[in-house]
């Protein structure tokens, strides 16, 4: 099969297309013919080198979390048949960027009707992130008062979405181009970071995620209600300390590392299939493109996700 290879860590032209194995289902896994991966930040970081301790890299290996495509091989037991439409998040190997992927089919669950292959690729990690975050931080309640650093971005897009699902109401920040698109995903309130600072307003909050990992808990502590929250999606040596204080006061600090879960990606399904959630891709590429894509990925100013593509027909 064809797959993006990592061999060496470095600039967006280490990831080359080339032939390796076709991946072999295991036990209790699945084998997906991908037609969509979609990319993160954490991909870029992986690839040059910054993430290698946190997620013990391996090289070579091929990059890529979020898969989209159809079942190719299930075991007699299976919850999936061959041809069933798909969309996971697959564990910290990665295995994305390729033609084909095995996985465990507990982190597996079915596209929702309407949604593309490359819409359901823009969607696991960063949505779970999200999803799990707000869980964390119990912001998934009516009236709950949520502001949401990175709002435009792939987690933050999908934070404003999925609290405005639940009833809170969201304070989305974001640069000056970007404030349709956060107010069109429902934000209550939007504001925008270059013509000030958020953390400055008389507002505040009982959750702040910082979706985008650019403020600290310190900065942010003055705009929290007495009991509210703080959460990144970046641990820190800086957050990891006033994490050790939380036991000593009200106000917390917290980090998310997403989980993959066939069973979280459900309700996230249940909200795009009632058309309360939706994806928002900015740019699709080819799977040879992919260090174009990483060139973009990089600048960290991407609306919503980017996807490539492998080929394999949309259906």
């Amino acid at each position: 099969m064809k797959a993006i290879l990592l061999s060496k860590f470095g600039e967006p032209e280490q990831l080359r297309i080339e032939e390796v194995a076709l991946p072999k289902a295991g036990r209790g896994q699945v084998l997906i013919r991908i037609h969509a991966a979609g990319l993160n930040p954490v991909d870029y970081k992986i690839r040059n080198g910054s993430m290698r301790l946190m997620y013990k890299t391996r090289l070579p290996m091929i990059p890529g979390f979020d898969v989209a495509g159809t079942i190719e091989q299930a075991g007699k037991r299976s919850g999936f048949s061959p041809g069933d439409r798909v969309f996971a998040a697959i564990p910290s190997k990665g295995g994305g960027y390729a033609e084909f992927v095995a996985t465990a089919e507990k982190y597996v669950c079915r596209i929702p009707e309407g949604l593309s292959m490359a819409g359901a690729a823009a969607v696991p990690l960063a949505a779970l992130t999200a999803y799990q975050a707000l869980r964390k931080t119990n912001s998934l309640k009516p009236g709950k008062q949520l502001l949401i650093n990175g709002a435009s971005g792939g987690v933050g897009s999908f934070a404003v979405q999925i609290a405005k699902a639940m009833g809170a109401v969201v304070t989305g920040v974001c640069s000056t181009p970007k404030l349709d698109l956060v107010r069109q995903l429902g934000a209550d309130h939007v504001f925008d970071y270059t013509a000030g600072d958020f953390s400055r307003t008389g507002e505040r909050f009982d959750t702040v995620f910082d979706a985008v990992a650019k403020s600290s808990f310190g900065r942010c502590r003055r705009i929290l209600k007495k009991d509210g929250r703080f959460i990144s999606t970046v641990p820190n040596h800086g957050l990891f300390w006033h994490m050790a204080l939380n036991v000593f006061r009200s106000k917390k600090a917290g980090v998310i590392l997403f989980r993959p879960s066939g069973t979280d990606l459900g309700a996230i399904a249940g909200m795009i299939g009632t058309g309360a959630v939706r994806p928002v891709i900015e740019q699709s590429f080819p799977l040879e493109q992919a260090a174009e894509a990483h060139r973009r990925l990089e600048t960290e100013k991407v609306s919503g996700k980017l996807v490539l593509l492998t080929g394999a027909p949309d259906h």
